[in-house]
């Protein structure tokens, strides 16, 4: 069964959520009496107290992101330096060989441009174990054991990178579901402290009953209305 995709349930920015989080635990000490008789406990401040602490030490997007941009930019650099050696070693094939003979070809597909990473990953192995059959051949455009084995490390290195990066985008978008489900359990209990706050000091006490007021707008303050133009 396909998971739901989890979503926001608020406009709050992250930051503004958890500085709003920080400000209730406060009203809650300041308030306590009130709260002790509405069953508030301090098993329940705890409970606010590492929700908001989930929040503040979890990854932020832009950590998240920065990750997967870092493993893509070394699977990147991986493919450019596999690329250039298979280049090399496909400009001296077709220096003995000719461009269209048969043995050239048995070096793998030379568009490597045009190839997938899995496919240059797959066309450096077939041109490594062509480039040993044909070693001798070769040995005078400056092929060499140590370049083939140059070949391989590097189509190594980049079959890493791929499995990397794949889980680098794998990890990145569970974290970020991790992440605003532990949002919203804070914002849950933000909502919830916030709706019992003003039913204690409706119509009794104003300021309290102001403090305990959330707006659900990215910034935490109410919407502007915008005036209209004057003719």
């Amino acid at each position: 069964m396909k998971k739901n995709q989890v979503v926001r349930e608020f406009h709050l920015t992250d930051a503004i959520l958890k500085q709003k989080a920080d400000e209730f635990i406060n009203l809650l000490d300041r308030d306590i009496v009130e709260f002790t008789d509405r069953g508030y406990t301090p098993t329940k401040k705890t409970e606010f107290t590492k929700a908001r602490n989930a929040v503040d030490n979890f990854p932020s997007d832009e950590q998240l992101e920065a990750i997967k941009i870092e493993l893509t930019a070394q699977k990147d650099a991986a493919r450019d330096a596999l690329s250039k050696t298979m280049r090399t070693i496909l400009n001296m094939a077709q220096n003995v060989f000719g461009l269209g003979s048969a043995k050239y070809k048995e070096f793998g597909g030379s568009d490597l441009a045009r190839q997938s990473d899995a496919e240059l990953v797959r066309n450096a192995k077939i041109m490594s174990i062509t480039a040993e059959k044909y070693l001798t051949d070769l040995q005078n455009e400056g092929l060499t054991s140590d370049k083939i084995t140059t070949l391989t490390t590097q189509r190594d290195t980049l079959d890493l990178g791929i499995d990397a990066q794949a889980k680098g985008i794998s990890d990145r978008d569970v974290a970020t579901e991790d992440r605003i489900e532990v949002l919203n359990t804070l914002y849950r209990l933000l909502i919830k402290y916030a709706g019992i706050g003003q039913d204690i000091f409706y119509e009794t006490d104003e300021a309290k009953y102001n403090d305990y007021v959330i707006y659900d707008t990215p910034s935490g303050l109410p919407e502007e209305t915008p005036i209209p133009p004057t003719e």
